[in-house]
């Protein structure tokens, strides 16, 4: 375990789901994002990363990349462009995410889904890579193994980001731990071994090419988190991949989907974590634990995450 004098790893970063795939939208506008990138520098928030600024029909940003190949919603408010320069104010760093088709890569089809997307990306880093907020990329194709050929999705499109950026480049998987994917027909729970076995070969591959990798905690067995979390930063780094820790705030074990996290779980996440990941970054603060959001749990949830943290800094003396 770490020695009481290494600072507690506090959550430091949150994604922006502004396409609002999976969670319900809070329809906020440039004064309730100010106010919310506000709250990001008073939470100690120092990184956010756009999961995806476009998702099938919808985008965040308007793109004739991805216009010229398929139908797609109106774009009326420019977002990245609003989130680069709120974090610009505030000396926030943002990681830019990719399109997702939501399509081609689950049919197999993955050179469709690298072609869009290496276009895209130069187009995006054209339009705003000269902003200083700009300070990395994430890579938004999501699996728990070498599935749905994600090796050659994510080396290929790691490789067209070094051509023309020296960014740190981000991917947050998750963890097949849990039977609880009704999407997934291979329900059998994996154990730490056989999740370091298949992620052996992935951080092989992605060597040199990405720089951090933070697991989504909530697809692993709570009790087995810390066992996991271990083996993996161990693999990990053994190909010079930093592990981050990508807490998820929100709740799987609800009949809905989905409400913010009970403060236990996230302090207990949070807590056997600590060990082996360089930096906790959450799915997804300004739903699931923001004193601004819709949920009026989160803003109870904030205050408790608050005063564990406080109560972890003092027992360590930081």
């Amino acid at each position: 375990m770490r020695t009481p004098n290494v600072p507690y790893h506090a959550i430091t970063g949150t994604f922006l789901d502004e396409i609002t795939h999976d969670i319900p939208s809070q329809n906020w506008g440039a004064v309730e994002w100010a106010r919310e990138f506000d709250t990001f520098v008073e939470a100690g928030i120092d990184t956010v990363i756009i999961i995806r600024s476009g998702y099938a029909e919808r985008l965040s940003c308007p793109s004739t990349t991805i216009a010229a190949r398929r139908p797609v919603l109106p774009v009326y408010v420019d977002l990245v462009r609003l989130f680069l320069d709120l974090a610009a104010e505030r000396g926030i760093k943002l990681y830019f995410g990719l399109y997702d088709s939501g399509y081609h890569w689950y049919r197999n089809d993955w050179t469709v889904e690298v072609d869009i997307n290496r276009e895209y990306l130069r187009e995006m880093h054209a339009t705003y890579g000269d902003s200083p907020a700009f300070q990395g990329w994430y890579l938004p194709h999501e699996t728990s193994d070498s599935g749905l050929r994600i090796i050659d999705i994510n080396t290929s499109l790691a490789k067209e980001i070094r051509a023309i950026s020296d960014l740190p480049i981000l991917v947050s998987p998750y963890f097949h731990s849990r039977a609880d994917f009704a999407h997934d027909t291979r329900t059998v729970p994996r154990t730490p071994e056989e999740h370091v076995r298949a992620w052996k070969e992935i951080f092989e591959h992605y060597s040199g090419l990405v720089d951090y990798c933070a697991f989504q905690d909530g697809t692993a067995d709570l009790l087995a988190l810390e066992e996991i979390t271990a083996a993996t930063a161990a693999e990990a780094a053994k190909h010079g991949i930093t592990l981050w820790s990508n807490l998820e705030t929100f709740d799987r074990d609800m009949p809905i989907k989905f409400p913010p996290t009970d403060w236990r779980k996230l302090a207990h996440k949070l807590d056997v974590v600590q060990p082996y990941v360089e930096k906790v970054i959450t799915f997804e603060f300004s739903h699931f634990l923001s004193p601004n959001s819709m949920w009026p749990s989160a803003h109870a949830l904030y205050d408790r995450y608050r005063e564990h943290v406080a109560a972890k800094t003092a027992e360590r003396g930081d």
